[in-house]
């Protein structure tokens, strides 16, 4: 789909965009809000630390379903619309688990967040991306995803510290007041933007043919699954694997959320002197190095940190590019390709964390990162293959021209 800006609707675009980095910010609170909030959600619903991870579990498959199919129901809607409609989904689903008075129905309001979650994530890097000229998407795609990053830096440390004060139910109820505030902006500051064509099953059937978008959707799996493997159960294996203690568990979150952010903002500087294909070996390399050191490090705290602010650091700086890339493999349904990559990351969440739990507890902290690695190093080797064939390629188009 095509840039299409209402003129009688323009707005500054640095606004907009810190705008839409804002309901990022905000999803990824309310994405990951429950894992701050395990505790305290256990002892009140008696259940298990365990049963709480099924929260995710569920946000993140339906986020991933439902990625796939809201464009077949409601991609053609204006972008404002969908951006307002996910947030509305989001507070229902907060509005109800703050009043869930058993577990069961608690996930029940998950699947509800998850869905709005689908329509909110992909719609927000797509508003980016047709705002500013196609040389600056990687910028643009940049500053509206460092909300996500931000949020695992101040979102969370955000609501474990509300969570004693308010109560897990009344963070809900604060998130959700601080989501239509966000609505609010988004209602004022960002431009309208048509809706594209009306998706159809052929849509899908066309989409899926585009070259390369396979081997693409392969390696987000796998570079985010990496991650999770280890991420879902950090506070676990980093008691069990360096001895880390609650002050050193925290100091390992604020140093993960903070190299994040680095990483993301170094994305736009670094793309404009590599390129999209060595930005994504750079990140998929750098991570693979990072869960490597944690299979070497010593048992000692400071390693366990160094260690994971080094993997958030690449982590962070691999997803930008990929996104844009993307885009570049289909430009005219970019709502569609990220929708895929969107649907892809929370599948890779849910995957990785699935096996970070199972597999903590049969490998042992000590090779826990030994499936992370090999992971990681299949998102790489894809991604050099297809790098390769694409290279050969324009070789083979080039000497037949030069023929």
């Amino acid at each position: 789909m095509q840039r299409s800006v209402s003129k009688n609707d323009a707005r500054p675009t640095g606004t907009a965009l810190s705008t839409l980095s804002l309901a990022y910010f905000m999803l990824g609170t309310s994405t990951l809000s429950v894992v701050a909030l395990s505790t305290p959600i256990s002892h009140d619903l008696h259940v298990t630390g365990a049963q709480t991870g099924l929260l995710v579990t569920a946000f993140s498959l339906t986020f991933a379903v439902s990625a796939l199919l809201s464009p077949l129901l409601v991609g053609h809607w204006p972008r404002k619309w969908l951006l307002l409609g996910g947030i509305a989904l989001l507070v229902v689903g907060l509005l109800l688990g703050a009043a869930a008075p058993s577990f069961p129905l608690l996930l029940l309001t998950r699947i509800i967040a998850g869905i709005g979650g689908a329509l909110l994530g992909p719609v927000l890097s797509a508003t980016a991306s047709m705002l500013v000229p196609p040389q600056q998407q990687q910028q643009a795609l940049s500053r509206v995803f460092s909300g996500f990053t931000l949020s695992s830096v101040l979102g969370i440390p955000f609501t474990s510290v509300i969570g004693p004060l308010l109560g897990w139910r009344g963070t809900l109820l604060l998130l959700s007041v601080l989501l239509v505030v966000t609505a609010i902006l988004i209602w004022k500051l960002v431009p309208h933007i048509a809706g594209g064509n009306r998706v159809t099953p052929a849509t899908y059937q066309r989409v899926s043919r585009t070259p390369g978008l396979f081997p693409a959707l392969g390696t987000t799996l796998l570079q985010i699954g990496g991650v999770f493997v280890l991420y879902a159960v950090i506070g676990s294996y980093l008691t069990q694997r360096f001895d880390s203690s609650p002050t050193w568990i925290s100091a390992t979150f604020l140093a993960f959320g903070i190299a994040g952010v680095l990483g993301n903002a170094l994305v736009g500087t670094l793309n404009a002197r590599l390129g999209n294909n060595r930005m994504l070996l750079l990140g998929l390399a750098g991570g693979a190095f990072a869960i490597l050191t944690l299979l070497l490090d010593p048992a000692v705290p400071l390693a366990g940190l160094l260690s994971f602010m080094v993997l958030s650091f690449f982590a962070q700086m691999f997803q930008t590019p990929q996104q844009e890339r993307m885009i570049r493999l289909n430009p005219a349904e970019r709502n569609l390709m990220l929708g895929f990559n969107s649907a892809t990351v929370y599948l890779g969440i849910s995957l990785g964390s699935g096996l970070g739990s199972q597999l903590l507890a049969t490998l042992g902290s000590q090779w826990l990162a030994a499936p992370a690695l090999l992971m990681m190093l299949g998102g790489l080797l894809l991604t050099m293959t297809v790098v390769r064939a694409n290279r050969n390629r324009a070789a083979a188009v080039d000497a037949a021209a030069t023929d």
